[in-house]
């Protein structure tokens, strides 16, 4: 109800369901915001500028939002994290864990993640915080982000948010005039910078790339099609993703909103979400009917400001 009302820019009825709404959906920052933007269409200025000085504090897509609308900087506060000598030295010890180094340097990943959740399986938050931050060490982004995550330790952003292959994206990026920085969200999300990643449905490597997409872009590019294993190969992954990422931005009117909705869900069934009317971003996004690409979409436009 509330995003059919959203979706008519009916900001009476929007204001009127998110205040029926239980206090732990209408606290949470998406309805805060959409609240505040309510109560600003509806010429109520003062309680909207309240709502979004307070939720402009929160690193996360809404609270990026909030910061635009209040005119003020991002939160980016970034503590690293912190492991002591000792226990770094205990966990590095482990067998089990230097047999998953080990496997990584060799790049036999799969078997190196085998080792690696074996050997994390019964540790407490502190040992999972230094085995994360012996991954990042190692330069294996993929289980420093994902161990990370288990203890809830959100605040170190350079081992969430590495900037690896930062060479090969600059350079793909800087040729097809791609923001840089909407690259490495999308592959942040894509696959945590996993350069072997595989999803079900086929999609491979750091921008997973479906091998029938990869194909025809590098058709497109006039270049040799790409044998399957040759997707998770960095350089080549990088290349087609982000010569895909053009084409997919071109078809949308260089609108990088949309061009990122399609990526997830395509740019056939995003033109099919366009408004018959010019929209507010923020307002599109909230009303995509898949919440898998509604979600995606939030995801790596918070992903590009970090």
């Amino acid at each position: 109800r509330l995003r059919a009302a959203l979706s008519r820019q009916d900001w009476q009825r929007t204001l009127a369901w998110i205040e029926t709404l239980p206090e732990e959906l209408a606290s949470s920052e998406r309805w805060r915001y959409w609240r505040a933007r309510s109560l600003q269409e509806l010429g109520r200025e003062g309680q909207a500028t309240e709502i979004y000085q307070a939720l402009a504090a929160e690193r996360s897509y809404h609270g990026f939002l909030a910061a635009d609308r209040a005119g003020r900087g991002y939160n980016l506060d970034h503590t690293p994290l912190k492991v002591a000598d000792e226990l770094l030295s205990r966990i590095a010890s482990d067998a089990g864990l230097q047999r998953a180094q080990e496997l990584f340097h060799l790049r036999r990943l799969s078997d190196a993640r085998s080792e690696w959740r074996a050997a994390i399986a019964e540790l407490d938050a502190a040992e999972l915080k230094a085995a994360a931050k012996l991954a990042q060490g190692w330069g294996w982004h993929a289980q420093a982000i994902f161990t990370l995550a288990r203890t809830r330790y959100w605040e170190d952003l350079e081992l969430r948010f590495p900037v690896a292959h930062q060479p090969q994206i600059d350079q793909a990026a800087g040729k097809r005039n791609l923001d840089n920085a909407w690259v490495f969200a999308v592959l942040r999300q894509e696959s945590a910078f996993a350069a072997d990643a595989r999803s079900p449905a086929g999609a491979m490597g750091l921008m997973q790339l479906m091998p029938g997409t990869a194909r025809s872009t590098a058709r497109h590019l006039k270049r040799r099609p790409p044998r399957r294993a040759e997707l998770l190969l960095p350089e080549i992954n990088i290349e087609l993703g982000t010569a895909y990422l053009r084409q997919v931005l071109k078809q949308l009117n260089d609108n990088p909103v949309l061009a990122t909705a399609a990526y997830n869900a395509g740019p056939h069934r995003v033109s099919t979400w366009l408004p018959s009317k010019s929209a507010p971003a923020d307002l599109w996004v909230e009303i995509i009917p898949f919440k898998e690409t509604r979600s995606y979409t939030q995801r790596v436009l918070t992903y590009s400001v970090i």
